[in-house]
């Protein structure tokens, strides 16, 4: 059910051992928002853990903070009395994660996509937040919680990214606000922006120029797309972790509208990424096939299925938007 922040507030209040739960392909914003709340609420003097059904990219371990995710079966003995899910628009975002609430709804929810549907007791989602990230801030503001480098760094992580660092139309000056007040508190831009920014290895950079290969771009250069397969990645000994950031050299193109990437991992199982600059909602094609997400950021994911036939599914129904 819909509620007000005060009510996630006063939900948080009264717990004692909190269970906070990030979704699956963990992205900065999911692993600050997790990481952040969790060390606010062990500030409060709470019991809290994190968790995350899924491995955090190897970079985003570089920040202070992000360590304090934990996977599934490290807490099915966790007797919490309070969940919280953080940026997950749907309970299958979660993943394995679901086990650990016994068949029963999230206490909380705390989202900031547009798509969200709701799933908790306590729903708290705004389509007008840049970031979870943002929203996990203003949770410690109405705490009065005193911020230290670390918890202000992790923060700022998810804001940062979320933002594309402050470049995206979403970088409204609340973002500038909380970000400058974070920068206070400890938190140093260069070091999230240098291991999100700058991890590229070799391999990555050689099976960008075979991506590169595969571009296409149609509709009066509007619309563009490219792929990964899984032969690929095993072929330049990478995995589908290490093609994070490739939608956006493809939206990078000058004219693009619409940039659409399909990565192949494990065989037939196709995860897309849907980026756009100012007028196409990609959020409707994603949920058109299963997915979600922002107008200017969306993605699904689909199981057992052809790369190339999936191309043209999704394609076609991209040009309907043109």
């Amino acid at each position: 059910m819909l509620k007000t922040l005060d009510d996630v507030v006063k939900k948080l209040e009264n717990a004692k051992k909190v269970l906070v739960i990030g979704h699956i392909k963990p992205d900065g914003d999911c692993i600050s928002s997790v990481a952040t709340l969790v060390l606010i609420l062990r500030k409060l003097g709470k019991t809290a853990e994190g968790c995350v059904d899924d491995e955090i990219p190897w970079f985003y371990k570089e920040i202070a903070g992000a360590s304090e995710i934990k996977r599934v079966d490290q807490l099915r003995d966790y007797d919490y009395d309070t969940s919280v899910t953080v940026d997950a628009s749907e309970i299958s975002r979660i993943g394995n994660s679901v086990e650990l609430l016994d068949g029963k709804k999230p206490d909380i929810t705390l989202d900031h996509h547009k798509t969200n549907v709701g799933f908790g007791e306590i729903d708290f989602y705004d389509s007008d937040y840049a970031a979870t990230a943002v929203i996990v801030y203003e949770i410690g503001k109405k705490f009065g919680i005193e911020y230290d480098s670390k918890l202000a760094e992790i923060n700022l992580l998810g804001i940062a990214t979320d933002t594309g660092f402050f470049k995206y139309s979403n970088a409204d000056s609340k973002v500038f606000r909380y970000a400058s007040e974070l920068i206070d508190s400890g938190a140093i831009i260069q070091h999230i922006s240098s291991a999100v920014l700058e991890h590229r290895t070799i391999n990555e950079l050689k099976l960008f120029s075979e991506v590169v290969d595969t571009l296409k771009v149609e509709e009066n250069g509007k619309l563009a797309w490219a792929y990964v397969s899984a032969e690929m990645l095993k072929r330049h000994n990478c995995t589908d972790e290490d093609v994070n950031g490739f939608v956006s050299e493809v939206r990078s193109i000058y004219g693009v509208e619409v940039a659409i990437f399909f990565i192949e991992w494990p065989e037939r199982q196709i995860s897309i990424s849907f980026r756009s600059k100012n007028y196409v909602d990609v959020s409707k094609i994603a949920v058109a096939f299963g997915g979600g997400g922002h107008a200017r950021a969306s993605g699904c994911s689909i199981k057992d299925v052809d790369l190339e036939e999936m191309i043209k599914r999704v394609i076609d129904k991209s040009r309907e938007f043109f």
